[in-house]
């Protein structure tokens, strides 16, 4: 069993939340890339545009929280320092996500045309960065229960960042080689870069994690 506290248990739940809310953002970023060369979408990504903005501000609120209860309950915490990284990190993915909304609404306003294999694996990045915020929050509640049973889950996720440092570079050089204007290729290249440090940066939650799990196992 674990000897984390109700301090702990507590963080976590909110930072549960603030994960479920990235892999919402994630899926209209998703669902943005798929339809961007066609024009039929555009209201329909400007709304998808807008629930991300919402769903940054539900994480501000989110995290606010976070840091006001983290510091009342300091006394309680024998990792502090790690619940303050991890809240750090997922603040810093919720801004990338955001950023990324930004740029592709910019995109859609130009009706600017994109290639399509590097949208292929724009959308199979989001699917992952996905995939690592859904297995960061199960190895987090598994923490209150059984924390070795978290480690399998924590491998997963190093696979998927390694999976995506592959699809970046195969994005960045598919971008580079395309017949787009200067424009399209800067932003493309940001949005492939803003995914990727996302990627690399849930990957560092997962670093940790597996401090917390060696003093409490």
């Amino acid at each position: 069993m674990s000897n984390l506290s109700i301090a702990d248990a507590k963080l976590i739940a909110t930072l549960r939340k603030e994960l479920q809310l990235s892999q919402e953002m994630l899926e209209e970023i998703r669902r943005i890339i798929k339809t961007i060369n066609d024009e039929k979408y555009r209201e329909d990504q400007k709304a998808r545009i807008n629930r991300i903005q919402k769903a940054k501000e539900e994480t501000i609120n989110l995290q606010t929280d976070y840091l006001s209860y983290l510091t009342k309950a300091s006394r309680a915490l024998m990792h502090r320092e790690e619940w303050v990284r991890i809240g750090s990190h997922i603040l810093a993915v919720i801004d990338k996500l955001s950023g990324i909304s930004y740029r592709l609404g910019f995109l859609t306003d130009k009706n600017w045309i994109i290639p399509e294999n590097a949208a292929t694996n724009l959308v199979k990045i989001c699917d992952n960065v996905s995939a690592m915020t859904e297995l960061l929050s199960q190895a987090m509640n598994k923490l209150l229960n059984d924390p070795s049973q978290s480690l399998g889950d924590l491998r997963k996720i190093a696979e998927l960042e390694h999976a995506n440092d592959a699809l970046y570079r195969e994005t960045i050089f598919e971008v580079l080689g395309s017949n787009i204007s200067s424009g399209t290729m800067l932003l493309l290249t940001s949005i492939a870069e803003m995914l990727e440090d996302s990627s690399d940066t849930l990957y560092d939650i997962v670093n940790n994690l597996y401090i917390i799990l060696l003093e409490i196992t």
